[in-house]
């Protein structure tokens, strides 16, 4: 044990102790897990799983409008950077190939379903599983605590949807690119138009007269950001039209999906539609 004498010694102690602390944080931020991530969604993923233990840097990212757009340049990532790419096509799609040092993990050779699958709860938390598994062969001495970060993953989706059960029985047409998923994971009634395809497309005969009559049976219409631009713009303004937002990388998947259940929700209850939302 250390004794210090008198008044200036204190004070010299205590700065030295000051300037040890301050390096001593410094060290343990260094000492964070850095990778770069080819895609959002497994952006989110390890961003959740890792949490204060990793330092995520997205490749590619959503936009406001919901659109795929390039997140950080692959020139700023350091020469020997680890990186986490669903499969090889995914890593082509985001500028990574053989001229690049960096230390690739694929997930998947190849991944077996379209990305837009990820929305299926059914789904993600085997991916997760998968990003666990490549961040504990690059940090062991963490495994415990992505470990527990994944297990509080998996309870928090499932609680999430647990929460959307609000929207059960609750008659939605399907007019998007992914919400259908999620809205039947909740136990909503989801249908979709035989000419929706048409309608993608820009021709929109016989919509009005559509929408009319999906109004009049109390069916709300959900789009999401993969519905297509002339089709959003055909919906705007009407008050039996909701969106169903893309997610944000600012913020972990669990809640922002709770928060979305509970949006939409308040959404459609708060003008209800003529008829009723029962079984058809």
């Amino acid at each position: 044990m250390i004794y210090v004498k008198n008044s200036a010694n204190k004070i010299l102690a205590l700065a030295i102790l000051g300037v040890t602390l301050i390096f001593s944080r410094a060290g343990y931020c260094d000492d964070k897990l850095n990778i770069a991530v080819t895609h959002p969604w497994l952006a989110l993923l390890a961003q959740f799983i890792g949490g204060p233990e990793v330092n995520v840097i997205p490749i590619k990212t959503w936009n406001s409008n919901g659109a795929l757009v390039n997140g950080s340049s692959l020139r700023e990532l350091d020469k020997d950077a680890k990186v986490i790419a669903l499969d090889d096509n995914d890593a082509a799609s985001a500028g990574i190939n053989a001229k690049n040092n960096f230390t690739v993990k694929y997930l998947y050779s190849p991944f077996p379903v379209d990305v837009n699958a990820l929305y299926d709860p059914s789904v993600i938390p085997f991916v997760a599983q998968r990003v666990l598994t490549v961040l504990s062969e690059w940090d062991a001495q963490n495994y415990l605590h992505y470990q527990r970060r994944l297990a509080e993953f998996q309870a928090r989706m499932s609680s999430s949807i647990l929460v959307g059960q609000v929207l059960k029985d609750m008659k939605i047409c399907d007019m998007g690119g992914y919400c259908g998923v999620l809205l039947r994971a909740a136990g909503a009634k989801v249908d979709r138009s035989d000419k929706f395809e048409q309608w993608q497309k820009g021709n929109f005969a016989g919509l009005r007269e559509y929408l009319d009559a999906q109004r009049s049976e109390g069916v709300a219409i959900v789009i999401d950001d993969d519905t297509p631009s002339s089709l959003r713009k055909y919906l705007a303004g009407r008050s039996d039209v909701y969106k169903w937002e893309r997610p944000t990388l600012d913020r972990d998947y669990p809640t922002f999906l709770h928060e979305q259940y509970i949006s939409l929700w308040q959404k459609i209850t708060s003008k209800p539609l003529p008829g009723k939302r029962g079984k058809r």
